[in-house]
C-alpha cells in the first residue's frame, strides 16, 4: 500500500483543512446556539421547529453558492498550478454574476412568498406562523450571503483560507450576542423571541459581507480582485464552466433540494411520539460538528489534487489521491466516535420534551455509522474526483443514488409508517453507495483530466 509519508504533504492539507474546518465549526457553533437559544425561549419546540424548516431555503442558497464555488474551483484549483491568477479572476467574476442573480430571485422568493414557502415543509399552523416571521427578517440576508460566501469558496481554491475564520468568528460573536439580546429581551430590549434570532442572524450576515469585500477589495495581494474585475467576462472561461463546472453546480442544487424534501418528509410524519424535525435538528447539530474535519479535508483535496494537475504532475495526483483515500476511512471513524460520546450531553442542553429526545438519542446513533461513508464520500467525489476534473461522473453518481435510491425509499417508508430512526437510514442510503462507487473509480485512474489551458498573455485579456 503505498502513501505519502513526507511531512510537507500532512502540514499542505492541515494549513488547508484547519482554516476551513474552523469556518465550518464557528457555522456549526452558530447554528448550535440558534436552536440551544430558541429551545430555552419556547418549551413547545415550536420556535425551533419552525426556525429550522424556514432556513431549508437559506440551506439550499447556501449549497447553491457552495456549487457555484465548486464549479469555479474545477478551473481555478487547476490555473493555481500554473499561478495563472488572471484567469482565475475572470472566472471568479462570472460565478459572481451568477450569484448575485440566483440569492436574489431566491430572496424574492421567501420575501414575497412567505407562507407558500412555510407551507411546503409544514402542515402544523404554528410552525407556519412563526417560520413566515422569520423569513421575513432573514430574506433580506439572502443576497449579502449569496454574494460573501460565493468568495470565501471561490478564494479557497487558490488557498486564501485564513480570512475565512475571521469572518466567521465575527459573525459568530455578533449572531450569539444579538441573539442574547433580541431572543429573550436583555440589555432593556424587547423579547422577542424567533423574531429577534432573525434580526440577530441578518445583522451577522451584514458584517459578513462588509469584512468579505473589504480584505477582497482593499487587503488582499495575492489574486489582487479589485472592483472593475466584477465587470469581467470571458467567452472561453464562460464556456468551460458551462462544461466543467456546470455539472458541480447541478449536483449541489439537486442535492440541496432532496435534502430539503427529505427534511418536509419529515415534517409532515406525524405518528411519531416525538417531534421529528426538532430531533432531526438536533441530531444534524451533532453531526456537523464531528464532520467539520471531514469537509475541510474534502476541500483540500480538492484544491491540492488540482493543484498537481494544472502543474502537470500526474503521478504525483494519482499518490495523493491513495493517501487522502485511506484519510478519509481514518477520519470516518473518528467521526463516528464523536458522535456517539458526544450525543448524551447534547440532548440535555434542549429543554424539549422526553419523547423528543429519546428520539434525537435514536436518530444520533443512526447518523453516527453514516457519517463514516460520509467521509468516504466527501473525500472523494467533492475533493479528489471534483479536483481531477471527472465532474460527469460525479454529478451521474449523485443525482443516481440520491433521487432514485435515497429519496424515494425514505418517501416509502414515510408512507409505510417505518420507526423515524429507520426513514432517516434510508434517506441516507445514498452515503454508503456512492462511497463504494467512488472508491472504484478512484482506484481504476480514469478520473484526471487537465482542463487548464495554456493562454498567451493577450489571449486571456
Amino acid at each position: 500500500m503505498q502513501i505519502i509519508t513526507e511531512k510537507k504533504f500532512y502540514k499542505n492539507i492541515m494549513a488547508i483543512t484547519i482554516p476551513i474546518a474552523l469556518q465550518n465549526l464557528i457555522t456549526f457553533a452558530t447554528s448550535m446556539m440558534d436552536t440551544i437559544m430558541l429551545g430555552r425561549a419556547d418549551d413547545t419546540g415550536v420556535f425551533l421547529s419552525a426556525s429550522s424548516l424556514a432556513n431549508q431555503p437559506f440551506f439550499i442558497l447556501s449549497l447553491v453558492c457552495f456549487g457555484l464555488a465548486g464549479a469555479a474551483t474545477v478551473l481555478s484549483a487547476q490555473y493555481w498550478g500554473k499561478r495563472d491568477t488572471k484567469s482565475i479572476r475572470s472566472i471568479i467574476s462570472i460565478i459572481l454574476k451568477a450569484a448575485f442573480v440566483i440569492s436574489l430571485l431566491m430572496e424574492l422568493a421567501v420575501l414575497i412568498f412567505p407562507r407558500f414557502v412555510m407551507g411546503m415543509y409544514s402542515n402544523n399552523s404554528d410552525i407556519i406562523d412563526a417560520g413566515v416571521s422569520y423569513l421575513r427578517i432573514i430574506g433580506f440576508a439572502y443576497v449579502l450571503f449569496g454574494l460573501s460566501n460565493t468568495m470565501i469558496c471561490c478564494i479557497r481554491s487558490i488557498e486564501l483560507v485564513k480570512i475565512s475564520v475571521v469572518v466567521n468568528i465575527t459573525s459568530f460573536l455578533t449572531n450569539v450576542f444579538l441573539n442574547w439580546v433580541l431572543i429573550f429581551g436583555n440589555l432593556g430590549a424587547p423579547a422577542m423571541g424567533i423574531r429577534g434570532a432573525a434580526i440577530a442572524t441578518l445583522a451577522a450576515r451584514i458584517m459578513e459581507f462588509i469584512i468579505t469585500f473589504t480584505y477582497i477589495f482593499v487587503i488582499d495581494k495575492r489574486l489582487n480582485f479589485r472592483p472593475k474585475h466584477l465587470f469581467l467576462f470571458n467567452k472561453i472561461f464562460a464556456s468551460d464552466l458551462l462544461k466543467h463546472g456546470l455539472p458541480v453546480f447541478i449536483n449541489e442544487v439537486m442535492w440541496s433540494i432532496a435534502i430539503s424534501i427529505q427534511a418536509a418528509v419529515l415534517g409532515h410524519i406525524t405518528y411519531s411520539a416525538g417531534d421529528p424535525v426538532a430531533a432531526n435538528s438536533i441530531a444534524s447539530m451533532v453531526q456537523q460538528l464531528s464532520t467539520v474535519v471531514i469537509f475541510g479535508i474534502a476541500n483540500a483535496s480538492a484544491i491540492i489534487i488540482g493543484k498537481s494537475i494544472g502543474s502537470g504532475n500526474l503521478e504525483r495526483a494519482q499518490l495523493e489521491a491513495r493517501t487522502l483515500k485511506y484519510l478519509s476511512y481514518v477520519v470516518g471513524v473518528i467521526a463516528c466516535v464523536v458522535i456517539l460520546i458526544l450525543k448524551n450531553f447534547v440532548i440535555e442542553f434542549y429543554t424539549i420534551p422526553n419523547e423528543t429526545k429519546v428520539l434525537a438519542n435514536q436518530l444520533m446513533i443512526a447518523i453516527a455509522f453514516i457519517t463514516i461513508f460520509v467521509s468516504i464520500s466527501s473525500t472523494s467525489i467533492v475533493g479528489i474526483l471534483r479536483g481531477g476534473g471527472d465532474t460527469r461522473f460525479c454529478l451521474a453518481v449523485e443525482l443516481i443514488t440520491l433521487w432514485f435510491v435515497a429519496t424515494p425509499l425514505a418517501l416509502a417508508g414515510a408512507f409505510l409508517k417505518f420507526p423515524v430512526p429507520a426513514v432517516l437510514i434510508l434517506m441516507k442510503i445514498d452515503e454508503p453507495a456512492k462511497g463504494i462507487i467512488s472508491v472504484i473509480r478512484i482506484n481504476s485512474g480514469k478520473w484526471i483530466k487537465s482542463l487548464a489551458r495554456d493562454f498567451g498573455r493577450e489571449e486571456r485579456l
